[in-house]
């Protein structure tokens, strides 16, 4: 199953995000994580969505089904060069001679040591979900006692807005 990143934008309609789970239950589509954000308190919300696919039909059945739903105004399939960001979280214990290996994977990956004990370190790194990956498999000899990931948000490349529709330019002459 191939993951894609949707970003659907909604109006502020009631029970939107359980009308669009619902949805997706019957395709056999796997919804890997959901972000809701709304734009402002009276006007559109965006709704990221990672979901795992079988088939291009699937992805092009489901991205229509959102389109025909009364309170959503634009569904987008992001591309793959889209920037993608994820937040991981590891509680390690690692043994005192293990403290300056971990340190330098540290470094290397500009990660955030959020707490410091004696019974452990609590790290966190907001990057690609790839970096976040090996980030977490360079800690795995440290005694990782916990993992949390957090979901794919990602933001389109390019200049054209998702949410808004194309402004138009006055020109005096």
């Amino acid at each position: 199953m191939v993951e894609y990143q949707l970003v659907v934008v909604t109006g502020s309609g009631r029970n939107v995000l359980a009308r669009v789970a619902g949805m997706v239950i019957p395709l056999d589509i796997e919804i890997v994580g959901l972000h809701l954000s709304p734009v402002t308190e009276s006007g559109p919300k965006w709704l990221q969505m990672s979901v795992r696919v079988p088939s291009e039909n699937r992805l092009e059945l489901l991205t229509k089904r959102l389109n025909r739903m009364v309170d959503v105004t634009k569904v987008v399939v992001l591309e793959p060069d889209a920037h993608h960001r994820q937040s991981t979280y590891v509680l390690a214990r690692p043994d005192a001679a293990d403290a300056l290996h971990v340190s330098k994977v540290i470094q290397a990956y500009r990660a955030e040591t959020l707490e410091l004990t004696s019974h452990g370190v609590l790290l966190h790194l907001n990057a690609s979900p790839e970096s976040c990956a090996t980030f977490v498999a360079d800690l795995e000899p440290y005694n990782v006692v916990e993992v949390v990931t957090g979901t794919v948000t990602s933001f389109r490349s390019g200049l054209r807005p998702i949410g808004h529709p194309p402004r138009a330019v006055r020109v005096s002459l």
